[in-house]
Protein backbone atom coordinates (compact mmCIF):
# COMPACT_ATOMS: atom_id res chain seq x y z
CA UNK A 1 0.00 0.00 0.00
CA UNK A 2 2.86 2.36 0.80
CA UNK A 3 4.40 1.67 -2.60
CA UNK A 4 1.29 3.17 -4.22
CA UNK A 5 0.80 5.91 -1.61
CA UNK A 6 4.16 7.62 -2.09
CA UNK A 7 3.95 8.09 -5.87
CA UNK A 8 0.36 9.27 -5.40
CA UNK A 9 1.53 11.84 -2.86
CA UNK A 10 4.21 12.91 -5.31
CA UNK A 11 1.61 13.31 -8.01
CA UNK A 12 -0.53 15.37 -5.62
CA UNK A 13 2.49 17.64 -5.09
CA UNK A 14 2.98 18.00 -8.85
CA UNK A 15 -0.72 18.89 -9.17
CA UNK A 16 -0.25 21.49 -6.43
CA UNK A 17 2.71 23.03 -8.24
CA UNK A 18 0.83 23.13 -11.56
CA UNK A 19 -2.20 24.73 -9.95
CA UNK A 20 -0.08 27.27 -8.09
CA UNK A 21 1.75 28.27 -11.27
CA UNK A 22 -1.51 28.52 -13.24
CA UNK A 23 -3.14 30.61 -10.52
CA UNK A 24 -0.25 33.07 -10.52
CA UNK A 25 -0.22 33.51 -14.28
CA UNK A 26 -2.89 35.45 -16.05
CA UNK A 27 -4.83 33.79 -18.80
CA UNK A 28 -6.78 30.65 -19.47
CA UNK A 29 -4.18 28.31 -17.94
CA UNK A 30 -6.08 28.15 -14.67
CA UNK A 31 -9.24 26.81 -16.30
CA UNK A 32 -7.26 24.22 -18.24
CA UNK A 33 -5.30 22.91 -15.26
CA UNK A 34 -8.20 20.94 -13.80
CA UNK A 35 -8.37 18.86 -16.99
CA UNK A 36 -4.62 18.19 -16.82
CA UNK A 37 -4.87 17.20 -13.16
CA UNK A 38 -7.78 14.89 -13.91
CA UNK A 39 -5.82 13.11 -16.67
CA UNK A 40 -2.80 12.74 -14.39
CA UNK A 41 -4.88 11.26 -11.56
CA UNK A 42 -6.89 8.93 -13.78
CA UNK A 43 -3.74 7.85 -15.60
CA UNK A 44 -2.02 7.01 -12.32
CA UNK A 45 -5.02 5.05 -11.02
CA UNK A 46 -5.29 3.14 -14.30
CA UNK A 47 -1.57 2.36 -14.17
CA UNK A 48 -1.89 1.04 -10.61
CA UNK A 49 -4.92 -1.03 -11.59
CA UNK A 50 -3.22 -2.68 -14.56
CA UNK A 51 0.26 -3.02 -13.03
CA UNK A 52 -0.84 -4.32 -9.61
CA UNK A 53 -1.16 -7.96 -10.77
CA UNK A 54 2.53 -7.86 -11.69
CA UNK A 55 3.46 -7.07 -8.09
CA UNK A 56 3.31 -9.38 -5.07
CA UNK A 57 0.62 -7.19 -3.49
CA UNK A 58 -3.15 -7.30 -3.79
CA UNK A 59 -4.77 -4.97 -6.31
CA UNK A 60 -7.31 -3.62 -3.80
CA UNK A 61 -4.62 -2.51 -1.36
CA UNK A 62 -2.60 -0.96 -4.15
CA UNK A 63 -5.61 1.02 -5.34
CA UNK A 64 -6.44 2.07 -1.78
CA UNK A 65 -2.89 3.32 -1.34
CA UNK A 66 -2.98 5.18 -4.64
CA UNK A 67 -6.28 6.86 -3.81
CA UNK A 68 -5.05 7.81 -0.33
CA UNK A 69 -1.84 9.14 -1.81
CA UNK A 70 -3.71 11.30 -4.29
CA UNK A 71 -6.34 12.68 -1.90
CA UNK A 72 -4.90 13.01 1.60
CA UNK A 73 -1.96 15.30 0.74
CA UNK A 74 -4.27 17.36 -1.45
CA UNK A 75 -6.12 18.58 1.67
CA UNK A 76 -2.87 20.13 2.88
CA UNK A 77 -1.95 21.46 -0.56
CA UNK A 78 -5.38 23.01 -1.04
CA UNK A 79 -5.00 24.82 2.28
CA UNK A 80 -1.62 26.13 1.11
CA UNK A 81 -3.09 27.28 -2.20
CA UNK A 82 -5.90 29.12 -0.47
CA UNK A 83 -3.43 30.92 1.77
CA UNK A 84 -1.25 31.92 -1.19
CA UNK A 85 -3.95 32.92 -3.65
CA UNK A 86 -6.50 34.68 -1.45
CA UNK A 87 -5.53 37.83 0.38
CA UNK A 88 -5.42 37.70 4.17
CA UNK A 89 -8.59 38.91 5.88
CA UNK A 90 -8.58 42.49 7.08
CA UNK A 91 -8.73 43.10 10.80
CA UNK A 92 -12.12 44.64 11.34
CA UNK A 93 -13.47 45.36 14.75
CA UNK A 94 -17.25 45.02 14.90
CA UNK A 95 -17.37 47.45 17.83
CA UNK A 96 -15.67 50.24 15.88
CA UNK A 97 -18.77 50.83 13.75
CA UNK A 98 -19.24 54.60 13.51
CA UNK A 99 -22.98 54.53 13.18
CA UNK A 100 -23.70 51.64 15.52
CA UNK A 101 -26.45 51.38 18.15
CA UNK A 102 -24.39 50.43 21.19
Amino acid sequence: MLTAFLPGAGLAYVSYLLTKKAAQSAGSAFSLISVVRMFLNIGYLAAVYFLAPMTPWDRIWMLAGAVAGLTLPMFFFTFLLLRQVSPPPKDTDINSDKGGDA
